[in-house]
């Protein structure tokens, strides 16, 4: 499904997304803030929000259209905030003026702290409001614009116990859920130690403290004498496959037994399943008749493609990649030469074909809503709520479907449908890495995973 964007200006990622455009001073960060453009919202509706005007805006994000902005894109925003040395008494403090649009919660995430612990820093209420005028204390050391400096974890005599803890840097697909059970502690102690919250995300670059070895061992459980094994005995041969298996099976038809029913009872898509048998999505089965079910990662269906690509075609060798093949409406995760999973597709039709190439993911989103067509020609579409979305190429791209299932045949106005359980693999398994929901658009330290579309 294809929605109409307009192509984003290169001088803008270049700007916002790119590494070289990483925030270098403390005066930097305190100037500028990203705003990610919401449905409905317009240019001077946002200039009004942050105390700029529209003619600034264009300038600063080099937009060519003052009436057009899209949903999910990111304007940088010029704040004036100002940072300036607090004169003797500053004591490892400077002063910020605050400017309209900012908020505790920014500026803490700016500055690498906790609301919590910047109200308490100014001698402040967590939920207050700020003004414009107002002077806040801040960290003086600029380090702290590009990773958190975690509260440093007290003993019971109130001394600071820095040799029993090791500095981690958080990368991408880190959350606090998994480094507290990476590391043997629980979520709170993780959370007491760096002073976060459940409501705060983590970002790539941040610098947590986390217990040594030593520390993590001591709350392990005692361990247990393992069990006796008892003998080996041959496996069964398998007849059927318990559904989560990952190896195929042979299932016979009972009487008014559909794909979709035998498609749910083993955990698959039903169409790969009919790929498989060759049969058609709406194929009337007969009672007795012999089916082959697809394994979890439906790599069967690669041995009924009558024209594999050639592998002196392939984009890569050692890097991860999809391959589209249009005339056979599949898509497959390849690991170098390797393949990992196959799925089931519908790309554009008619008018609006798939294009073809090879690309790189460029922006993810786990959810969004897409819109287009014309509506004096019937062709307008809004569709809400769609998972999982990947674009490699303008606004062409994966993401799941759930208004058809006719997977298999051609159905789109572009994109590349596929299930929504097959799209989250997808969307799990490439790059860039993904570690919140918003967007997330590949630079050179985050490339995205290549993408070869061909008939």
């Amino acid at each position: 499904m294809r929605r109409l964007i307009k192509p984003l200006v290169r001088g803008t990622l270049a700007f916002m997304f790119a590494g070289s455009a990483t925030i270098s001073s403390i005066r930097d960060a305190a100037a500028y803030e990203v705003h990610i453009v919401q449905p409905g919202e317009t240019l001077s509706e946002i200039a009004k929000q942050y105390g700029t005007t529209v003619a600034s805006l264009r300038q600063l994000n080099s937009l060519q259209d003052a009436n057009f902005v899209w949903y999910g894109q990111r304007l940088v925003i010029d704040q004036g905030g100002s940072v300036f040395a607090e004169p003797q008494r500053a004591g490892g403090y400077q002063l910020y003026r605050v400017k309209a649009g900012d908020s505790l919660t920014k500026l803490a995430r700016r500055y690498g702290f906790s609301v919590t612990q910047l109200a308490q820093l100014n001698g402040i209420s967590p939920l207050r409001w700020l003004y414009s005028g107002q002077q806040l204390r801040l960290p003086v050391s600029p380090t702290s614009v590009q990773a958190s400096r975690p509260a440093a974890p007290v003993s019971a005599t109130g001394r600071i116990n820095l040799e029993e803890f090791q500095r981690y840097t958080v990368q991408p697909g880190d959350t606090l859920t998994r480094l507290a059970k990476q590391h043997g502690i629980s979520l709170s102690r993780l959370m007491s130690i760096n002073g976060l919250s459940l409501a705060r995300w983590l970002y790539v670059g941040q610098v947590l403290l986390l217990p040594t070895e030593a520390e993590s061992t001591v709350i392990q459980p005692a361990q247990q004498p393992a069990p006796p094994v008892p003998a080996l005995q041959p496996a069964p041969p398998v007849s059927a496959m318990v559904p989560g298996q990952s190896h195929g099976a042979v299932h016979t038809v009972q009487t008014g037994q559909s794909l979709k029913d035998i498609a749910g009872q083993y955990g698959v898509n039903h169409a790969s399943l009919a790929k498989l048998n060759n049969l058609a999505n709406n194929s009337i089965l007969e009672a007795g008749q012999s089916l082959r079910i697809p394994s979890e990662n439906a790599l069967e269906l690669l041995e009924g493609m009558k024209h594999r690509l050639d592998q002196s075609r392939y984009p890569t060798s050692t890097e991860r990649w999809v391959e589209v093949d249009l005339s056979e409406q599949m898509a497959v995760a390849y690991e170098g030469a390797t393949p990992v999973k196959a799925f089931v597709v519908s790309t554009g039709v008619g008018n609006t074909p798939t294009v073809q190439g090879t690309f790189r993911i460029w922006a993810k989103i786990a959810m969004q809503d897409m819109r287009g067509g014309s509506r004096a020609a019937g062709t307008y579409y809004h569709l809400r709520d769609v998972k999982n979305v990947q674009y490699f190429h303008r606004s062409y791209g994966f993401h799941g479907t759930y208004w058809h299932d006719n997977y298999g045949t051609p159905m789109s106005r572009g994109c590349i449908n596929m299930t929504n359980e097959d799209a989250k693999w997808l969307f799990d398994w490439t790059s860039p890495a993904v570690y919140d929901d918003d967007w997330l658009f590949s630079n050179n330290a985050n490339p995205g995973t290549l993408v070869m579309v061909h008939e």
